[in-house]
């Protein structure tokens, strides 16, 4: 099989994993009234079903003071001892051990309808949240180590194999440690021991009060990655310390920290970052410590997770976002179906990106994923239809595959030489994920499931009306996506300025090599921050200005995305220029070789004429040719159907969504 390690079995605790994959802690939002529901269960049930050794279920709060959100699961109420007991039963049934994380984030917290106040070992503010917390009594203190400790209780008793503690990304027992955020003079501060009291007296009450072979463990951040954050040499005797002085089955680690805008991206890292920033962290915490050893970031295959545990740079290995994009992963990997594996691609608009929504989980790539309830019915059809899909990218390949797999005989046509659609303009970007991968996973299981695939064939509507084709399709679906659009702006034929859209700029980024560069950004969208990246890159063109109609640009952008890709445009001296459309482009100045381009801000519709810029790129929502659907729909014997941007111009989430559906509806 080549994954001899990955699949391993381990001992934690006394605990037995089947294999090294875990799918760690992570919010799922499928929680009614701080309770897990049956959402919950299916979602988790599908990724021990799909052969994950470990599952973390989510942050739990030990307190009500540390609900982050509304969707936060309780452990403070004897209520989720019951709601627990069937879900431990399944997911040990289907092969998985199971932990829960118990969380506080003292002031790393969100506000909801109302905001308490936010407890901490120190009043210190947190830069990202905005939040000042209010320093613990130490009688607090101790009533806090007490709900972990009793949290954990309810976790043992509703059948659970373990706890994890959580104090990573600078959640309160990492408050605790750091002599940044900690000026206590009680017991609870000072010195290194007093610092970790807080947590070695959180596992020891565990230890003492759960049953025989109950798993604790720790997570932390070996690196909090922002300048007053802790580094990897004060996190050593930190570590040292605490695995000393309590009994600990094992450490997980990650890095970074919810503190600041740079930090709190490695908490679900994009597709800028890898495996590599916990490699070197995970081997040096494996010598500090005997107890196994779990990394967790970015592992997104599982060639990577073996070569890390292989290597000694972990024990185990959390692939979350794996696990999310594909549940099914592990068992793929061991029966030798490894091409049939979804990929993530790091996009972070399905999982993180709709918790920080308070939306359900799901997944760009995966349309099942939060809605397993909803798909674990036979959907295979008794009457087969001839169904033509048009357009072969994201949501025409899945519509396409989703209605062979029911039986029909369905034909995708794409009139380029090359499937993907508008991903093709982007997938080959150094900061993107693996959407190269995804389409060609796509590609297989459409050609797997017997879809006659044809490139280079362009639809025409009227063909419908002729015997041949009108009496070969049953249902046409139009999955033809959307192109550029540029606004309904003055426009001077004898301008300078070249005006591209972003499918244009992306076919060929060095076509403005020199230039100087406007990227007009409607809503705060991805693909604004793509053509100022692509522009940017390698000195590309001579300047880039990223003008925004929104507040700040990428504010459309899941926060840990935005926060990597504004960070490198700033290095790169990219100007932002929020509260700004483009009014006009006219001619030539007479001045120099400069252009005339009008800025109008959007508040004051007050503007400014720029005689500088070469090129004006508008990363404005795509334009739809509306034509074909109503020349199709007028064949009143085929049903005629649209899906993705297509129907209307929105995200790749929608597409994929609304490809699937309606492939299962046919």
């Amino acid at each position: 099989m080549g994954y001899e390690s990955l699949f391993d079995p381990l001992e934690i605790g006394d605990v037995t994993l089947r294999n090294r994959i875990m799918s760690s802690g992570h919010q799922t939002t499928l929680v009614s009234d701080h309770l897990p529901t049956e959402d919950f269960t299916a979602y988790h049930r599908a990724r021990a079903q799909g052969g994950a050794g470990l599952i973390v279920l989510e942050a739990h709060a030990v307190d009500e003071s540390g609900l982050l959100t509304s969707h936060t699961i309780d452990a403070s109420r004897d209520a989720i001892v019951d709601a627990y007991e069937p879900v431990a039963e399944q997911l040990h049934d289907d092969g998985a051990a199971v932990f829960a994380q118990l969380f506080h984030g003292g002031r790393e917290r969100y506000t909801g309808d109302y905001a308490p106040p936010a407890p901490a070992p120190s009043d210190t503010p947190t830069d990202r949240l905005k939040v000042v917390p209010r320093p613990l009594t130490t009688a607090e203190v101790r009533e806090l180590i007490d709900s972990f400790a009793a949290a954990a209780e309810r976790m043992d008793r509703a059948g659970l194999d373990g706890v994890e503690i959580v104090g990573s990304h600078s959640y309160l027992p990492a408050q605790f440690w750091s002599p940044h955020l900690n000026d206590r003079t009680d017991e609870y501060g000072g010195d290194l021991e007093s610092r970790c009291r807080f947590t070695v007296d959180i596992a020891t009450q565990i230890n003492e009060r759960t049953s025989d072979g109950f798993v604790v463990g720790v997570r932390l951040s070996a690196e909090e990655r922002h300048r007053r954050g802790l580094d990897f040499s004060e996190t050593v005797p930190i570590i040292e310390h605490i695995d000393a002085a309590c009994d600990l089955d094992y450490w997980s680690v990650v890095v970074g920290s919810s503190s600041t805008h740079r930090s709190c991206s490695y908490i679900v890292p994009p597709a800028t970052k890898d495996h590599s920033v916990v490699e070197q962290p995970g081997e040096a915490v494996k010598e500090l410590v005997d107890a196994p050893v779990i990394v967790t970031s970015r592992i997104n295959e599982p060639e990577t997770g073996d070569r890390l545990i292989r290597e000694g740079a972990a024990d185990v290995v959390g692939m979350t976002r794996a696990l999310i994009a594909d549940p099914a992963m592990p068992q793929k990997v061991t029966n030798g179906n490894r091409e049939d594996i979804t990929p993530c691609v790091a996009c972070n608009q399905g999982c993180i990106g709709r918790y920080q929504e308070g939306l359900p989980i799901r997944c760009t790539v995966n349309p099942e994923t939060g809605r397993e309830r909803e798909f674990a019915d036979d959907d295979t059809v008794e009457t087969a239809s001839a169904v033509t899909v048009v357009g072969g990218g994201p949501a025409g390949l899945v519509c396409a595959t989703a209605a062979a797999e029911r039986g029909h005989d369905v034909t995708l046509l794409e009139q380029a030489d090359r499937l993907g659609g508008q991903v093709r303009h982007y997938a080959d970007l150094s900061h993107r994920g693996a959407f190269d991968d995804w389409i060609d996973t796509l590609a297989t299981r459409a050609a797997n499931a017997g879809v006659d695939v044809q490139l280079e064939t362009r639809f025409e509507p009227a063909d419908l009306a002729g015997t041949d084709a009108g009496d070969s399709t049953d249902a046409v679906v139009l999955a033809t996506g959307a192109s550029g659009r540029v606004p309904d702006i003055p426009i001077s034929d004898e301008s300078r300025t070249r005006v591209l859209t972003p499918g244009e700029l992306l076919a060929d980024p060095d076509s403005v090599r020199g230039d100087t560069v406007l990227v007009s950004d409607w809503d705060g969208n991805e693909a604004a921050l793509d053509v100022a990246m692509a522009c940017s890159e390698s000195g590309r063109a001579a300047s880039v200005e990223l003008a925004t109609a929104t507040y700040s640009p990428g504010e459309n952008v899941q926060q840990y995305v935005q926060n990597q890709l504004l960070g490198t445009l700033s290095e790169r001296n990219v100007t932002f220029t929020p509260h700004t459309r483009v009014a006009e482009i006219g001619a030539a100045s007479g001045t120099g070789d400069g252009t005339n381009v009008v800025l109008e801000n959007i508040h004051s519709e007050s503007r400014e004429r720029r005689d500088d810029i070469d090129v004006v790129v508008f990363a404005h929502r795509g334009k739809v040719a509306y034509e074909p659907f109503r020349e199709a729909a007028a064949q009143t014997d085929v049903s005629v159907h649209r899906v993705g941007d297509a129907w209307a111009p929105r995200s790749l989430d929608e597409a994929v969504r609304e490809g699937d559906e309606l492939g299962r509806e046919l």
